[in-house]
């Protein structure tokens, strides 16, 4: 029993092995807003770093979530592929309608991440 306890906790560290990065997400891309003040910033590499090729859907969501970004989970394509598009936009009382959206897009075929991209967007009203 002791064993089996033991694998089935390594399993599921090894699938958040991507994903167990210090900071998360939202604050390396704050980070590049504080030295970027360009309107569109393209932050896929900071996307890639946190969502792998090949991961679970249900792990990419499960993460995502707990960044605190909205999902919304796009009609199957022609060609069977899935998009994923989560938005995460901190908007607070004082900032009068401006604010940053990050906008990650992953494309799953087969329930596995096969491309993932990411945007850094400055919204205005």
């Amino acid at each position: 029993m002791k064993n089996l306890a033991a694998t089935i906790i390594a399993g599921f560290l090894l699938v958040f092995q991507g994903y167990a990065l210090a900071g998360g997400i939202v604050d390396d891309v704050k980070q590049v807003r504080q030295s970027n003040r360009e309107a569109v910033i393209d932050i896929s590499d900071i996307a890639k770093k946190y969502i792998s090729l090949a991961s679970a859907k249900n792990s990419v969501e499960d993460y995502l979530q707990a960044q605190k970004f909205a999902l919304h989970n796009q009609p199957m394509a022609l060609d069977g592929s899935q998009t994923l598009i989560a938005v995460y936009a901190e908007k607070r009382l004082l900032d009068f309608g401006f604010h940053d959206e990050i906008r990650v897009v992953v494309v799953f075929v087969n329930d596995k991440v096969v491309r993932v991209n990411g945007k850094l967007i400055f919204r205005a009203l």
